[in-house]
């Protein structure tokens, strides 16, 4: 069986932590045909500035403009101190020019305005300028955009010359949500309900194994051998190892507060060292996912032991981080993990690699759920409670302050300026021209996800009726998830999911847990269990060491 020390939980923690800001946003341009041509609409991809001109929300009222009126400008330099342009016969077109500052000592705003300022009917800059609008320096009066394509003026105007009337118009990426943002509604929940639902059967499997084991103990402290016996029994039937488990993470609050000002330094590190740290970052994600797909997929290659095979044990290995000891089975299954996580590093910025990564993704959620089990409700309040600050800080308070005016945690999660990005996300691309992606991060996962799993826990623990805290829960995170959805496409701006997952989710559990008169049990959650059957087997072992020594000296007490 694979086996790797308590460091996975420094992995787990950290890639947790690891999982907007322009103000630009994402639209399309759109080339429609006369209708007697019968051919297909042309879109090109490009990005708008809401403080300068809102594009269209709904395409059908977009604004139409002949595609005859589009006029290159080249690398006309539209300073003040640059080209004249009174004589370029812009009035009632829609130039196009090069938003690239270093041909010329002005920014795209000054260039806007003495470009509207010749009576331009909009304007399309090529490429995308990616700074702050300052827009209340200026005052913008036509539409106007930035062409992200490399190739999309010289695209536009071959069709300018084939199809002078057609007409073109901008709009929004999506009208309204897509069903990109349904598709990671569904992942996000169904990885939630199945690594809580896993998690509190592991944490019950455990709990009985101990109960078994001082059962165990006291039903034979009167024969060593009897005992040993009997011992030696239970381990071969329950599969106990050497290594006990403990039945959840024994963490304090004060723990807590320690882990989440490590999050804040680890993202704060990441805003300013991106370009570094991301691999760090993907060295780690392949060996989590690595590690967690085999563990999601040993159960059923042990079901194949059951068959008429031979089985074909292979020499023990140790590692130091693991110690592998693993017939052939389970070796072939780790080699499979090993090699999934190779591909996608060498393929992940291919247009399929985000099937892959979220299918890893998904398999690293539920493993992280079913390995890192909370002990009680005060500790899921003081996580959750930490993160939902964490969270709002870092998307809302940040761009106050940092340089550019831009959020720390949208910046790491959409990759800086680079062409790299963080793989902690579920990422399923919109349908548009623009590449672009609806992203969830692991964290919006995992964190509630230690509530629900802790609330399975504890339903099993106590055998309430129908599992009514983890249903409960299960229902609070979806609806968490579409008031998060809601407020996105509402605000059209990166949320913070944790503003609306937390609060829709702890409160529930404390409105059942006081209507059922169980708010201290499940405050206090098993760790009081635990400690109390560790005494027990702490007293099993004292029993076992006086018998033993009685044994030993048969006339100590003559």
């Amino acid at each position: 069986m694979l086996k790797w020390v308590e460091v996975k939980y420094v992995i787990a923690l950290a890639l947790i932590s690891a999982a907007k800001a322009s103000d630009s946003t994402y639209g399309v341009l759109v080339v429609e045909h006369e209708e007697e041509l019968n051919l297909k609409d042309e879109q090109f991809c490009l990005v708008y500035y809401p403080s300068v001109y809102e594009v269209a929300e709904n395409k059908s009222v977009a604004e139409r403009y002949l595609l005859s009126l589009l006029k290159d400008l080249g690398e006309t330099n539209a300073c003040d101190d640059g080209d004249d342009l009174s004589g370029l016969g812009l009035e009632g077109t829609f130039p196009i020019f090069a938003s690239n500052i270093t041909i010329a000592n002005c920014s795209l705003w000054e260039k806007i305005t003495n470009l509207q300022n010749n009576k331009v009917v909009g304007l399309l800059a090529e490429g995308n300028y990616g700074g702050k609008t300052n827009s209340s320096d200026f005052e913008f009066t036509v539409p106007f955009a930035s062409l992200l394509e490399k190739n999309a003026k010289e695209r536009l105007m071959q069709l300018q010359r084939d199809n002078p009337k057609a007409k073109f118009y901008l709009h929004r990426s999506a009208d309204g949500i897509d069903m990109s943002a349904f598709v990671i509604f569904a992942m996000a929940v169904v990885t939630v309900m199945i690594g809580s639902f896993w998690s509190g059967y592991a944490k019950q499997s455990l709990r009985l194994r101990k109960e078994r084991r001082r059962l165990v103990g006291e039903c034979a402290h009167d024969n060593v051998g009897d005992r040993e016996r009997v011992v030696e029994q239970a381990k071969g039937l329950e599969g106990v190892e050497e290594e006990e488990e403990d039945i959840s993470v024994r963490v304090s609050p004060v723990l807590i507060v320690f882990f989440v000002c490590a999050m804040c330094g680890m993202l704060v590190l990441l805003f300013f060292f991106f370009n570094y740290l991301v691999y760090v970052i993907m060295v780690m994600f392949c060996i989590a996912s690595a590690l967690a797909m085999y563990s999601c997929f040993e159960p059923l290659v042990m079901l194949t032991y059951a068959l008429p095979l031979p089985i074909l044990r292979l020499p023990k290995m140790n590692l130091y981080i693991c110690r592998l000891d693993l017939e052939l089975r389970q070796m072939l299954l780790l080699i499979l993990s090993l090699s999934t996580t190779v591909v996608w590093a060498v393929f992940r910025k291919s247009d399929w690699s985000w099937g892959l990564q979220d299918f890893l993704g998904i398999l690293f959620s539920i493993n992280m759920l079913k390995v890192l089990r909370l002990p009680s409700l005060k500790i899921c309040s003081v996580l959750l409670g930490l993160l939902f600050f964490y969270d709002i800080f870092f998307v809302f308070i940040t761009p106050l302050f940092m340089p550019g005016g831009k959020s720390v945690m949208v910046e790491v999660a959409t990759g800086h300026s680079t062409d790299e990005q963080l793989p902690m996300v579920l990422k399923v691309p919109h349908w548009d021209p623009c590449g672009t992606y609806s992203l969830l991060g692991f964290g919006d996962i995992l964190v509630p996800g230690l509530l629900l799993s802790f609330c399975h826990g504890f339903d099993l623990m106590v055998g309430t009726p129908c599992k009514i805290y983890w249903v409960i829960s299960c229902l609070s995170y979806t609806l968490g998830l579409v008031a998060t959805f809601i407020s996105l496409y509402f605000m059209n701006a990166a949320q913070p999911a944790l503003l609306y997952l937390v609060p829709f989710c702890l409160i529930p559990i404390y409105l059942v847990a006081l209507c059922r008169g169980e708010f201290g049990a499940i405050w206090k959650g098993d760790i009081q269990e635990e400690q109390e059957l560790d005494d027990d087997s702490d007293q099993c072992s004292n029993h076992s060491n006086q018998d033993t020594a009685q044994l030993d000296n048969p006339n100590q007490d003559k």
